[in-house]
């Protein structure tokens, strides 16, 4: 998962449990809320009633038949009170009371409070129900919530964004980084972003790499030197054998002896070169700019190598249809086809068969080389490619670095390689080419 996206999941998730936590403690909260609002209005209506009193005496309020006064509104959601009670009575609270109205109960939040007024003690009570109160604080709720949600949204959209932002520089040098094929081509460049994490990390791109290029032009030196080093002095050795052999005072009892110098001589020499063209390859010495009818080559590879699997009884069958090409390098291409054949023959059974099969499909252009040899054990296909792997050598020529080129080929042209077997079945080897551009 992208950095952004479990900065962006983190945030989200970090707000709704948060929201969640706001949602289990706001009935709590709002209905609290509410009850402080609802005792702040209580005690301005004392003050109001009392400034009432004042101004118009409390004989306006008390007859002298019942001497007390009650009001309640329509809906018995609020009321007031005011009676004498005994001097010796104090009482100033407020609290949740059960009152009778109309042969119903009702439960109030009742302000108390006592004073004195012409020698007289009053007790005033004033009440809201707490049904009132409790719809009040549902609909608080409600917006609280809707609010909450919101600012949720709101923040997530807005931490995506930021976080997009922020990320810029990182998701630049990726995307840098995922364009470079090989490490000569590439480039180092400045990011412009005022984050030190991301300058720190973008110098220190440009350095490796910068020292991976370095040592890939160092390697490339050596590889030439090392042609010319080794080479020369095989062939030396080489022509100077031949000349022996072909010297008439040379010994009976030398000559096998120095065919078989000759035969290692010939073998350390096609495994320089196969080094050297390996590589090459790797380092981006050989040029892709010709136009491969992969079909037609697969006729070629074919035409090429018929007369050694006569010579082996190996029947070799070719079925390519469609049209395809390819931009690559015409050699090579004609190498790694010719080594997967080659080996098809080198490891069939006598009598067996060898079928290239080619056909275009949704991905390019599929191309198969199925045998019928000895096949390969199963915890060797891992390893077929790896270089100097020897896996079976009947004839002993083998030197481990055939299918390593193949791989090496393909992966330059960006051909899929995969393999499948059975022992003592036959092997499969399947060339998986890109879309044409």
């Amino acid at each position: 998962m992208r950095l952004q996206s479990k900065l962006a999941l983190f945030s989200a998730a970090s707000k709704i449990i948060i929201l969640l936590l706001l949602v289990a403690g706001l009935p709590w909260l709002v209905n609290k809320v509410a009850l402080i609002n609802a005792d702040a209005r209580l005690m301005q209506k004392e003050d109001k009633m009392y400034q009432i009193i004042e101004e118009q005496g409390i004989e306006s309020f008390l007859t002298s038949e019942s001497g007390a006064y009650g009001s309640y509104n329509l809906f018995r959601e609020e009321f007031i009170s005011l009676e004498e009670i005994s001097s010796g009575k104090v009482i100033n609270s407020i609290e949740n009371s059960l009152r009778k109205v109309d042969n119903q109960v009702v439960n109030y939040r009742v302000l108390s409070s006592t004073f004195d007024l012409g020698g007289k003690r009053y007790l005033l009570e004033i009440g809201r129900s707490l049904a009132t109160i409790h719809n009040n604080s549902k609909t608080l709720q409600t917006y609280a919530l809707y609010f909450l949600a919101a600012v949720v949204l709101l923040t997530v959209f807005t931490d995506l964004a930021f976080s997009k932002v922020l990320l810029r520089p990182l998701t630049l040098i990726i995307k840098r980084l995922q364009r470079v094929e090989h490490p000569s081509t590439f480039t180092p460049q400045k990011i412009k972003t005022s984050t030190s994490d991301f300058l720190y990390l973008n110098n220190t791109i440009n350095a490796m790499m910068g020292q991976i290029q370095e040592a890939f032009q160092k390697e490339k030196e050596f590889i030439g030197n090392v042609s010319h080093e080794l080479l020369t002095p095989v062939s030396i050795l080489q022509t100077r054998l031949e000349n022996l052999l072909s010297d008439p005072d040379t010994p009976e009892s030398m000559l096998e002896k120095l065919v078989d110098n000759l035969r290692t001589l010939h073998r350390l020499k096609n495994i320089i070169q196969a080094l050297l063209l390996i590589s090459r390859i790797e380092n981006e010495q050989y040029v892709r700019n010709e136009a491969v009818d992969i079909p037609q080559l697969a006729e070629e590879v074919a035409e090429e190598i018929k007369e050694r699997a006569e010579a082996r009884e190996v029947e070799l069958k070719v079925d390519v249809t469609g049209e395809y090409t390819l931009a690559g390098n015409q050699s090579l291409l004609f190498t790694m086809l010719f080594n997967v054949v080659n080996n098809a023959i080198k490891y069939n059974k006598p009598e067996g068969s060898i079928c290239l099969r080619g056909q275009p499909v949704a991905a390019g252009y599929e191309l198969t080389v199925k045998d019928t040899g000895v096949g390969i054990q199963e915890e060797q296909l891992p390893h077929i490619f790896s270089r100097f792997k020897r896996l079976h050598a009947p004839d002993g020529e083998s030197h481990g670095l055939g299918l390593t080129i193949v791989k090496t080929i393909a992966t330059f042209h960006g051909i899929d390689l995969s393999v499948s077997s059975v022992p003592g079945e036959g092997t499969t080897f399947t060339f998986q080419f890109p879309k044409e551009v």
